[in-house]
C-alpha cells in the first residue's frame, strides 16, 4: 500500500486538466477461506483520468496509446487484496497459519474492443509470482441505466497459487497435523459480473454491481479453503469535475 501511495503523490502534479471524481465506495464480499466472516468494506473513492495516466481503485496506470481508442495499451500498479489473515478465521487451526498478506502487483494489459488481456507480477515480495487474465464486457444502455456484463479467467502462476492456498510444512506442525501440508501447482478461477450505473445528474452517478466467482478444483482441495465459489457485492456513489 504504501508504494501505491508514493505513486499518487508523483503523480500529483498531472491533475491539471483531467477527470476527477470523488465519492465513496462500498463492499460486501466473502473470502474461500474456512470459517471466514462476510467482510464489510467501505472506504473514500477518487478516480482521475487525463490522456495519459488514470486512477481507478485498484489500479493505478499510464496509458501507451492516446485515448479514446478502440485499443488500448496500458502498465501499472494494482493493489491485489487476495490475502488472507488468520484473524478473521475462527477455526482455531486456521487461526495458528502465516498470514497471506496483499500485495503490490505491476501489471502490462491490452484491450481491443470489450476485449482485455493482463498480466501481473508481484513486486512487493510477498510471493513473487504472476497471474495472467483474459476479460471481457460491453456496456448496454436501458433508458438511464448503462449496464456492464463481464466475464473473466484467471490464471494463477504456481508461487502466487501456493502462497495463497498451499500450506507449507512448518504450518502443518503448528496445527499438530489437523491441517495436512497442501502443495498447488498453477490454479484458475473464473469471474462473472454485472454493474449498474445510474445517472442522478449531471456530475453525480450511482453504480452497483455483483461479482460470482469459481474457483477450479486444485484450489478447493486446500485443506484451508471451505468453498468452491464466492460471491461479493460492491456499490458506489461518484461525484466529478
Amino acid at each position: 500500500m504504501k508504494i501505491l501511495l508514493l505513486v499518487l503523490l508523483i503523480f500529483t502534479p498531472c491533475l491539471a486538466q483531467a477527470e476527477i471524481g470523488l465519492g465513496v465506495f462500498g463492499s460486501i464480499s466473502q473470502k474461500p477461506y474456512k470459517a471466514t466472516d462476510t467482510q464489510y468494506t467501505v472506504f473514500p473513492n477518487i478516480t482521475y483520468q487525463n490522456e495519459r495516466f488514470y486512477l481507478r481503485f485498484p489500479e493505478i496506470g499510464y496509458h501507451l496509446l492516446p485515448r479514446p481508442s478502440f485499443q488500448s495499451l496500458a502498465i501499472g500498479l494494482t493493489y491485489d487484496s487476495s490475502g488472507l489473515d488468520p484473524k478473521d478465521s475462527s477455526d482455531t487451526n486456521i487461526r495458528r497459519l502465516d498470514e497471506r498478506e496483499d500485495s503490490i502487483m505491476a501489471f502490462a494489459s491490452y484491450r481491443l474492443g470489450p476485449i482485455t488481456a493482463k498480466l501481473v507480477q508481484d513486486i512487493s515480495g510477498e510471493h513473487d509470482g504472476y497471474y495472467t487474465q483474459l476479460s471481457a464486457g460491453y456496456p448496454v444502455f436501458i433508458r438511464s441505466w448503462r449496464i456492464i456484463p463481464s466475464i473473466s479467467y484467471r490464471h494463477i502462476g504456481s508461487k502466487m497459487s501456493n502462497y495463497l492456498f498451499g500450506v507449507s510444512q512448518s504450518e502443518s506442525d503448528k496445527t499438530s497435523g489437523a491441517i495436512e501440508t497442501y502443495h498447488t501447482n498453477t490454479t484458475s478461477f473464473v469471474r462473472y459480473g454485472v454493474i449498474g450505473i445510474y445517472q442522478i445528474m449531471k456530475n453525480a452517478n450511482v453504480m452497483i454491481g455483483i461479482n460470482h466467482t469459481r474457483f477450479d478444483d486444485e484450489i478447493f482441495s486446500s485443506p484451508i479453503i471451505e468453498d468452491n465459489q464466492t460471491t461479493s457485492l460492491i456499490s458506489s456513489f461518484m461525484l466529478s469535475f
